[in-house]
């Protein structure tokens, strides 16, 4: 504080001073007399100016108490440091009063001092005080000033202590992080990996360090480059450039050494300067550097000067900007030549090192420094010379041969090889190919020499066919090239990471034979052969060899040999060609089934899904702020599901559903034609009922398969699992066990039906019926689930036209109208008792529909035409004003796509919708809502299934809603037309509609942006639907890739096999086609048709085309009237059943036969066609067999098995009314007859089986050839009991086919026999043509179930299957023995065991070939139409029909019935 004082102080007498600058000069003018009375009387005036003071206060505080308050309140409670009077702790009560030393004033007034002089003392004692105290500072600062610089002193001190203790560590670590690098770049050259920066660094330590011995040593036998360093920089990329500047900075930073320095400096400009010029940063400099090229050291300073002086302003204006890039052109060149220059002397001191180390005479060198052109080009000359020195000094691979024994390592690896045992059939060969001149890139380092080699070639016997005609092994033809043998010597290899490569040139002399040219690196040459230009065999155990070991390159090949299967099987024993094509075949044909499996495995897999189930908390946020989620309207639902319900058995004038138009009249109840998607079958629509996807095409095929757990839904989001969880829902089902498959563990309790039972129609109702009253009337239940299987039973088996439909129609309407009494009575009780109870909803539902023969599972409008019917409260409508016959007919129009129930009943029952859901709510259902409600359930379907879309397109990126709701305006006005990418277009129509949503709410109420954001919300929701339901992304093309490639492996190995099997696709000689013309005609253009969707689905049309093309071929080329009875009696067959998708509906004869009126004449054909297979089995006994006891038994079992086949077709259809007389023979028939329908169909299973072994049993003793003729009728019974009855007559029709093809007259032309159908040909038509005529197509919904349970009383996957298959390829398979039979009577005359073989062969592999070939086709196109619109509903089910004619048709019944029969022949040696 003193010091404060006396600055204070100070700064006052300086004011004062300045004011009265002359002041002090006038005092002391004045004697001592006169300062002691000026003195005087400045002290009575300043005296009297206090007591002014003094009174004048006391004057105020008299007269102003407030003035005195305050004063007394400033004085009394005065803070001093940092306490007042009222908290001192000095107890002091007037801490804020001046001190007033009273005794010292006391003594002063007793010694006579008057109270100017105590203040003058009192003055100067303060002013002493301060000046001390000053002192005090100035002494104290000089301390702290001494204390810093002692401590300074003291840390220096220190370090230099450290300094001296660590010493020169820093130096240490510079020096051995260079001799790191040092050590890397030595490492890198020694391992034949050098980069730029190790040739420098190493060139440097070469000439100016001395190495040791070891070190020399351990260099091995490395090779340094030695050009110049700014021709390395040159050629590299900047990439390389950049890390050889890195480099350079390293040891530019680690160096020490002076000379060295300068070097990698100099190299550091060049560097960059060639960065620069990579980078394109030149300029004009390529100009510059032409003009500096080949400039001396002195040259350039001289030059250097001169720009300098350019550019100093010496010589007037100038470019400055050129002359710049030449000054730093300049530099570079400078560098370059310094550079140079000492290049120069380190190959100088790199040759004398190498010329020491090998005690040569040094080698003369030119004093440099000349400075004219002509002496720097002897100096180039000289550096070249150096360069060549070296090169020629430094230790080489191949230099370490010059003495000893590893002078002749070539000579010995030949001699080792000559020395080997070789094969008689291989011979010498050395003669070599001209490789050309051709220049080496390491030529200048290496001599390039040529290898030595040791070669054989391979001879041997070709056996094809013509020399089989003329030589044999007595007189064996000439020799010919099989392969060859190379073994190439390369012992001196300087690469020896590298391995010699090999490889085939064109010879230009010839194309019978090519140039086999051998590639090994420097020192070795490049060698070629001319060999024989054939396919080599690359199998290592057909001899094939590459290898490279120990310096020899040896390459073993022979040729393929396309003939040996042929010549084995005419050269070789008989039971060996048998095997031989057995095993051939069996392996293709298994590759096949292989190549298949995978293909379809790929194909045909599960469809990919969101995993994981939805949450409420999945829900979006509202565009209207603050809006709760909507509430449900309803509590409970009922389902009645009721299978293959058609649209027009609820809503036509012919429906017997009357309750149930009703209510559709009067506007209690909503209804919809529901449009399912193929496959229109059960399992594949539950689920799409249930999860609101597209179905899985897979699931048709495990539709029939019962105990199929692979396509449950446990773990994928579905309606009844949100029903359960989040509504809390007990769930019950009552009827098709599908459900329970589909659902494990999901209901409380069920009672489950098997659905594929089809001759039940009535207690599988019954037992769905029997649980509705009890279980509805209970309180205990949320959702209740019926499912009734009746009517499609009864379609399956009769038809919709069936005199069954109308009692069934009635008894569905009865339990639809008992269910709603029932759920009304309850509902109005629930809601009595409880105020928050919700009504029930009641849905009537059809899964699919079915077409006019009864069947389902194609796309036909029949087959996906059904039925939605909504009965609750907020389902209700106006009545209708037209309650006529018609008033209905307009809600077959009224078309909503079958997944449209998921998000609707979600919605209004108020749990989240499925994740996987691709339906939209229906919009009827939701108008019980308020408009507000209603736009927020239309954002969380659309908001649902955008995230669909989202995982299926990568271009449909997040929607912000917020962002969204700040720019409203221009999201709903957006183009979103003008987007590429589909997932872009999408996701601009989502963000449109939540504009619009927006917009809406903003204009509180306004009707018009209502429905405006209604229309965008529907339209982005169709369009997204529209797009997922046709994309699929679960194909595994990896999978289909090697499924198509074994498939087309296998088709080939079958071409190749059947062109080995005598008959051939062409031969070879003639270069002709050996199959007939119509045969090549009709594959191809199959092949074609294959690509078109309308022609897979009228593939019938094909068939019959080529099938009377065939026939009027040979009626053309020599055939007779039975030709023209065979084609007008396939016209009739052809008209029998119309099929495919555009004629299904014409009329036919089936339609004819099926009416009332003809039903006579349907059972009078059929029983015709019974007789006609007897007569047929007699002829063929009395004609070409014995007379015998197991020929007259196996006739009996015959006529007995299709007496009952016919029985069961009348038991089951009740037609012995209809046949008026003849119902008369019923009760002989019972008689004979078991009389249940199952036993009746055992009993023809029996018999077949007992004719099987009738026919083997006389195999032995007549003609065992002929087995096929017993088979062709033997098996009729069979295949009537499971074909439909108007069938009968199109077997009768076959059978007279068949026959009119024997005997054969015709002529032999050379014309006939190119365009003459075979008659295998025309057979193998007719079995395809056969399938299409019993009525089947490429459709799943021609499979006929009503046929497969025929003596089936409990399911069975593995039994119900081979019946269908048999029912539907009944055509196909008796053809194929048709085929059969036609060689054995071809061949009746001539029973040559050999000949019989080869023509069933040659047929057998002739048929693989075709269907090898059909499936690679299909499956190609299958996989180039995966995105096709109509994958699923055309190609998938048409590659299902091709895998079941391949696996079923060709391999399971022709391949091994056809080897059994030859087996069994050449058994029984007939």
């Amino acid at each position: 504080m003193g010091h404060d004082s006396g600055d204070e102080r100070s700064r006052r007498r300086a004011r004062h001073g300045s004011r009265s600058p002359s002041r002090r000069s006038r005092q002391e003018s004045l004697s001592p007399e006169s300062r002691k009375d000026r003195r005087h009387r400045d002290k009575e005036s300043r005296s009297r100016r206090r007591s002014d003071s003094r009174e004048e206060r006391r004057r105020k505080k008299s007269t102003s108490s407030r003035h005195k308050l305050r004063k007394d309140k400033h004085s009394g409670d005065e803070e001093v440091g940092g306490y007042r009077n009222a908290n001192s702790p000095f107890n002091d009560a007037s801490l804020g009063k001046k001190f007033v030393w009273k005794k010292k004033v006391e003594q002063d007034r007793a010694k006579g001092l008057s109270r100017e002089e105590r203040e003058l003392a009192e003055r100067q004692r303060r002013e002493e005080a301060e000046q001390e105290l000053e002192n005090l500072r100035k002494r104290r600062e000089l301390r702290e000033i001494e204390r810093e610089q002692r401590e300074q002193e003291f840390a220096r001190q220190r370090r230099e202590q450290e300094q001296e203790k660590l010493g020169d560590w820093e130096r240490r670590e510079e020096e051995f992080h260079l001799q790191q690098a040092k050590r890397r770049a030595e490492i890198r050259i020694q391992n034949q990996r050098a980069q730029p920066i190790d040739t420098l660094a190493m060139n440097l330590r070469l000439a100016n360090e001395k190495m040791s011995d070891e070190e020399v040593a351990a260099m091995g036998n490395a090779r340094i480059d030695v050009d110049e360093p700014h021709q390395i920089v040159e050629c590299l990329d900047v990439v390389s450039a950049r890390e050889l500047l890195h480099d350079i900075d390293m040891y530019l930073s680690l160096e020490t050494n002076a000379r060295n320095v300068e070097f990698w400096e100099n190299m550091l400009v060049v560097a960059n300067a060639h960065l620069e010029r990579l980078s394109g940063k030149g300029g004009m400099q390529g100009a510059v550097r032409d003009v500096l090229a080949g400039k001396s050291l002195d040259e350039l300073d001289e030059l250097e000067a001169d720009v300098q002086a350019k550019l100093g302003g010496e010589q007037g204006a100038v470019d400055v900007d050129y002359w710049e890039q030449v000054r730093s052109e300049l530099v570079v060149e400078k560098a370059k030549a310094t550079l140079t220059v000492m290049h120069e002397d380190i190959l100088q001191r790199r040759l004398a090192r190498l010329q020491q180390s090998k005690d040569a005479p040094a080698a003369a060198a030119g004093a440099p420094g000349r400075t004219t052109s002509e002496v720097e080009q002897r100096k180039r000359q000289r550096l070249e010379e150096l360069q060549r020195r070296i090169l020629q000094q430094q230790p080489a691979p191949e230099d370490r041969a010059i003495d000893g024994q590893e002078r002749d390592m070539s000579q010995e690896m030949f001699e080792a090889e000559m020395r080997k045992d070789h094969d008689p059939s291989e011979a010498i060969f050395s003669v070599e190919a001209a490789v050309g001149t051709r220049k080496y890139a390491w030529q200048d380092k290496h001599r390039p020499r040529k290898p030595r080699y040791f070669n054989r070639v391979h001879t041997g016997y070709e056996w094809n066919k013509y020399n089989q005609t003329h030589y044999d092994k007595d007189n064996p033809p000439p020799k010919v090239v099989q392969g060859y043998k190379f073994n190439i010597f390369y012992p001196d290899l300087i690469d020896r990471t590298s391995a010699p490569t090999y490889r085939i040139e064109k010879d230009p002399e010839s194309d019978e034979t090519s140039i086999l040219r051998f590639v090994a690196g420097p020192p070795y040459e490049d060698v070629a052969f001319r060999i024989v230009n054939r396919e080599w065999e690359y199998n290592r155990r057909r001899g094939f060899r590459n290898t490279f070991d120990r310096g020899v390159l040896q390459l073993h090949f022979r040729f393929k040999r396309h003939r040996l299967l042929a010549a084995g099987m005419e050269l070789g024993q008989p039971r060996g060609v048998r095997w031989m094509y057995a095993g051939a075949l069996t392996f293709l044909l298994l590759m096949e089934l292989v190549g298949l499996g995978l293909f379809a495995k790929g194909f045909f897999p599960y469809k990919k899904t969101i995993p994981g189930f939805a949450s409420r908390a999945d829900q979006p946020i509202s565009m209207g702020r603050g809006l709760s989620v909507p509430p449900a309207q309803y509590d409970r639902l009922v389902l009645m599901v009721v299978d293959a319900l058609r649209n027009d058995f609820v809503f036509s004038n012919e429906s017997a559903m009357a309750y149930t138009q009703d209510l559709l009249r009067s506007g209690q109840a909503l209804g919809f034609t529901a449009k399912a998607q193929a496959p229109t079958v059960t399992m594949p629509r539950i689920k799409a009922l249930m999860t609101g996807t597209v179905p899985n095409f897979l699931d048709a095929v495990l539709n029939i398969a019962e105990s199929d757990t692979s396509s449950s839904l446990q773990y994928q989001d579905n309606l009844l699992w949100q029903l359960k969880t989040h509504g809390n829902k007990s769930i019950n089902m009552f009827g098709d066990d599908t459900w329970l498959r589909l659902f494990p563990g999901m209901f409380a309790r069920t009672d489950g039906t098997s659905s594929f039972f089809v001759t039940d129609t009535v207690e599988v109702d019954n037992n769905v019926t029997r649980n509705v009253r009890p279980e509805l009337e209970r309180d205990d239940w949320g959702v209740t689930v019926l499912h009734y299987l009746g009517l499609d039973h009864i379609g399956h088996l009769a038809g919709p036209k069936s005199p069954l439909m109308k009692p069934k129609q009635r008894e569905m309407d009865d339990v639809v109208r008992t269910i709603h009494d029932i759920v009304s009575k309850q509902d109005q009780r629930r809601i009595q008792q409880d105020k928050r109870a919700k009504p029930t909803l009641f849905v009537v539902l059809g899964d699919h529909a079915m077409n006019e023969i009864g069947n389902h599972g194609g796309n036909s409008k029949l087959e996906t035409s059904t039925v939605f019917v909504f009965i609750g409260s907020t389902t209700k409508s106006q009545p209708m004003a037209d309650r006529g016959r018609n008033a209905l007919s307009k809600l077959m129009a009224t078309e909503v796509p079958q997944s449209n129930l998921v998000p609707t009943l979600a919605l209004l029952l108020g749990v989240p919708i499925p994740k996987n859901s691709l339906g939209l709510p229906l919009p009827e259902l939701l108008s019980a809502y308020t408009d507000r409600d209603r736009l927020h359930m239309l954002q969380t379907a659309a908001a649902q299934i955008y995230n669909v879309v989202r995982t299926s397109e990568p271009s449909a990126g997040a929607v912000d809603q917020q962002q969204v709701a700040e720019r409203p305006a221009v999201y709903a006005s957006a183009d979103c037309g003008r987007l590429g990418a589909v997932g872009g277009q999408l996701q601009c129509k989502y963000e449109a509609a939540l504009a619009a949503h927006y917009q809406a709410l903003a204009k509180g109420g306004n009707s018009e942006k209502q429905v405006q954001a209604e229309r965008a919300y529907y339209e982005f929701m169709e369009a997204a639907s529209e797009h997922l339901s046709r994309t699929f992304s679960g194909y595994n093309l990896g999978l289909m890739g090697v499924g198509l490639v074994l498939i087309a492996a296998a088709a080939v190995g079958i071409a190749a096999l059947y062109q080995s099997s005598g008959a051939g696709l062409v031969h070879v000689k003639s270069r002709q086609l050996a199959v007939s013309l119509p045969a090549v005609v009709m594959w191809a253009t199959y092949l074609v048709s294959s690509t078109s969707t309308s022609l897979i689905e009228e593939e019938h049309q094909f068939w019959y085309f080529w099938v009377q093309t065939l026939l009027a071929l040979r009626l053309a080329t020599g055939g007779q009237w039975r030709t023209l009875a065979q084609m007008a009696m396939f016209r009739v067959v052809r008209k029998w059943n119309q099929t495919g998708q555009f004629w299904a509906g014409e009329p036919d004869v089936r339609q004819f036969l099926g009416q009332a009126a003809n039903a006579r004449l349907l059972w009078l054909l059929a029983a015709a066609t019974v007789v006609l297979v007897n007569l047929a089995a007699w002829y063929v006994h009395c004609k070409y067999r014995r007379p015998a006891l197991w020929s007259r038994t196996f006739r009996v079992l015959l006529g007995y098995g299709s007496v009952c086949a016919l029985v069961y077709h009348i038991e089951r259809s009740h037609a012995w009314t209809a046949l008026g007389t003849a119902a008369q023979l019923r009760w002989i028939v019972r008689l004979c007859v078991p009389g249940d329908l199952a036993h009746i169909a055992r009993t023809v299973y029996l018999l077949t089986a007992l004719q099987a072994a009738a026919s083997c049993a006389g195999l032995r003793r007549s003609r065992p050839h002929l087995a096929p003729l017993d088979a062709l009728v033997g098996i009729m019974p069979l295949l009537l009991l499971l074909s439909r009855p108007h069938n009968f007559a199109v077997f009768g029709l076959f059978l007279g086919i068949f026959t009119l093809f024997f005997p054969a007259h015709t002529s032999d032309t050379q014309w006939a026999g190119r365009l003459r159908p075979s008659r295998a040909l025309v057979l193998f038509a007719l079995a395809h043509a056969s399938f299409f005529a019993l009525g089947n197509s490429n459709s799943l919904a021609s499979i006929d179930l009503s046929n497969a349970y025929a003596g089936v009383s409990r399911y069975s996957e593995v039994l119900v299957g081979v019946l269908v298959f048999i029912s539907s390829w009944a055509g196909p398979l008796w053809w194929a023995i048709a085929g059969l039979s036609a060689v054995a009577l071809e061949l009746e005359h001539d029973r040559s065991v050999t000949q019989l073989l080869a023509r069933v062969r040659a047929l057998l592999t002739a048929a693989h070939l075709w269907q090898a070939s059909t499936l690679l086709a299909i499956s190609w196109i299958a996989t180039a139409m995966r995105m096709h619109l109509f994958v699923w509903s055309v190609f998938s089910p048409r590659y299902l029909y091709q895998i079941a004619w391949f696996i079923g048709f060709y391999l399971g019944c022709g391949t091994v019935g056809g080897l059994l029969w030859l087996a069994a022949i050449v058994r029984l040696g007939a």
